[in-house]
């Protein structure tokens, strides 16, 4: 696993480490099983102190991300262990509720997403949360696009004057899931929005030359972020990348310097026709379909 490490951001670096590896997670980039690199390959590899390696493996392993095989190393958990007791489908119950709890969801929550799917409900809309603005309408566009319900963008905090959450989908990333379940009353589904993966980003792309300059547009520092670690990742080097933020005044003009432009939806909607970016997706496409099925009822 490729690392981005900057040392003059306003995130320690040792939390850029955890947002990485649980952004990987999310995304089945880093699999079940997965073993990690050691702390001194990283540290030398990125000139960074062992210790903040350290400190973020174990703020990963406190928090269930990863587990310790004594004389091995770090591994990314398997969030599904076994129920030697009981039949078959009570061992598979058994599975649902652990894997549930173990990501932070409520037993109440995992029956009444039961009861949505086996007894679909009709929507009347989906609900968008999510606390950054221009991540907020970049998710809602995408839904959008696909989804004919009317789709409303929300501040995390805004889950709780909603009338009557009941009618809607609440989507929300899943690293939002804690701060929105403390907005709604308790049972309340909610419905993690699946991340793109890497290989669902760059499948079918030409890689860029090697001394290609990637502008990476939107309005949203956790898409551009996100992007830059995707593209890290498959080996494009950092200096190579320059960022182009859409509330700047001569944003459209900094969009042409590049050789490739990569943009949210919303910003490559604000682009001339002629100019045609690839454009990076957010939600996954089995995401999309889960929430087609979902609203289908």
């Amino acid at each position: 696993m490729r690392f981005w490490v900057t040392k003059n951001s306003e995130v320690s670096v040792r939390e850029q480490l955890v947002r990485q590896v649980i952004l990987a997670i999310l995304s089945d980039d880093l699999p079940a099983g997965r073993k990690l690199p050691s702390t001194r390959s990283i540290a030398r590899r990125y000139k960074i102190h062992a210790n903040t390696v350290s400190a973020a493996y174990h703020h990963l392993l406190e928090q269930g991300w990863l587990e310790l095989r004594r004389g091995s190393g770090l591994y990314v958990r398997n969030r599904v262990s076994g129920d030697p007791g009981g039949n078959e489908l009570g061992s598979l119950l058994s599975h649902v509720l652990l894997r549930a709890r173990e990501l932070g969801h409520a037993p109440e929550d995992v029956l009444s997403r039961m009861e949505r799917l086996i007894h679909p409900a009709k929507y009347r809309r989906i609900v968008v949360a999510e606390p950054e603005p221009a991540m907020r309408a970049v998710l809602a566009a995408e839904i959008g696009e696909s989804l004919s319900l009317p789709v409303v963008p929300v501040g995390i905090a805004g889950l709780s004057e909603l009338d009557d959450p009941t009618d809607c989908l609440i989507a929300v990333l899943p690293t939002r899931v804690p701060d929105a379940r403390r907005q709604l009353a308790p049972g309340t589904a909610l419905f993690e929005i699946r991340l793109r993966s890497v290989r669902g980003s760059l499948e079918g792309q030409t890689r860029p030359g090697r001394n290609a300059v990637v502008t990476l547009i939107s309005a949203s520092e956790d898409f551009r972020r996100w992007a830059r670690a995707m593209l890290i990742a498959v080996g494009i080097e950092p200096d190579c990348l320059c960022e182009v933020d859409t509330a700047d005044p001569d944003w459209q003009q900094r969009a042409r310097s590049g050789t490739l432009a990569i943009a949210d939806v919303v910003a490559a909607r604000m682009l001339p026709a002629e100019f045609r970016p690839r454009v990076f997706r957010v939600i996954a496409d089995e995401g999309i379909a889960e929430m087609k099925q979902l609203c289908a009822g």
